[in-house]
């Protein structure tokens, strides 16, 4: 699904490139370097949707091994987009300014690992922000919401940020910092998965088996058995006259 969504982004820079995607007041959207990074941008923020099922019971984030499974899933998430992403300079051609990560990205090994660091940065906040939404229900969402719109836009600069100028030693530091700190952050929250989200005790078969030996014993101390029937309710009907 990931590669889908990167996929969709990639159709969108292609449709700008033809002239054929407008704005509201019928300006044509420029298929350059500011477009890309707030494509880059919305893809980081796309990715939860894609992680979370909420056809399953648990939306996909299961109470076992969902640490590994969210690391795991935002790295290679990473390196997948990274990898369709290094087709965008092709798409845009000299529309991107020269030198700028979106016009060097399938070139230059730092521009790669920048992009990199900048979408599994992106990738791990959103997850970060979206999981306990998910996870701690109504009221966690709503006082979260604030916070995920602000994330909106801090990708969407982030990306214009990082796509529209040159690969820098000090961008690099901060997408990498954002990445591993995101990564930590979310290490924790699937850590606390089980304590946002208490699960609920499941019944077994002895339990099942005591309490129907304790309805038993009690109906037993009432007289409420077949050997010896209350009228009209255990046993048979006194007769009518």
């Amino acid at each position: 699904m990931t590669f889908v969504g990167i996929l969709f982004f990639t159709l969108l820079i292609l449709l700008a490139s033809t002239g054929r995607m407008r704005q509201q007041n019928f300006v044509p959207v420029e298929a350059d370097g500011v477009w890309a990074g707030i494509c880059a941008g919305m893809m980081a923020l796309f990715y939860p949707f894609v992680f979370i099922e909420h056809k399953r019971r648990d939306d996909g984030l299961r109470r076992n091994g969902l640490i590994p499974l969210t690391l795991l899933g935002v790295v290679c998430s990473g390196i997948i987009v990274t990898l369709v992403t290094m087709t965008w300079p092709l798409i845009i051609g000299d529309r991107a300014g020269a030198g700028t990560v979106a016009a060097e990205l399938s070139s230059d090994p730092g521009a790669v690992f920048l992009v990199l660091c900048f979408f599994v940065g992106g990738m791990a906040w959103s997850m970060c922000m979206l999981m306990p939404m998910v996870i701690g229900g109504f009221k966690v969402a709503l006082c979260l919401l604030v916070p995920f719109l602000g994330l909106v836009l801090l990708l969407g600069f982030a990306g214009l940020q990082v796509f529209d100028n040159p690969p820098s030693f000090g961008t690099t530091v901060l997408c990498a910092a954002a990445a591993v700190s995101g990564l930590a952050g979310l290490t924790v929250l699937a850590a606390l998965r089980n304590v946002i989200d208490m699960p609920k005790p499941q019944r077994t078969v002895a339990d099942r088996e005591v309490d129907y030996q304790r309805f038993t014993e009690d109906r037993r101390r009432r007289g409420l058995t077949n050997e010896n029937p209350l009228p009209g309710i255990d046993g048979p009907q006194p007769p009518r006259r």
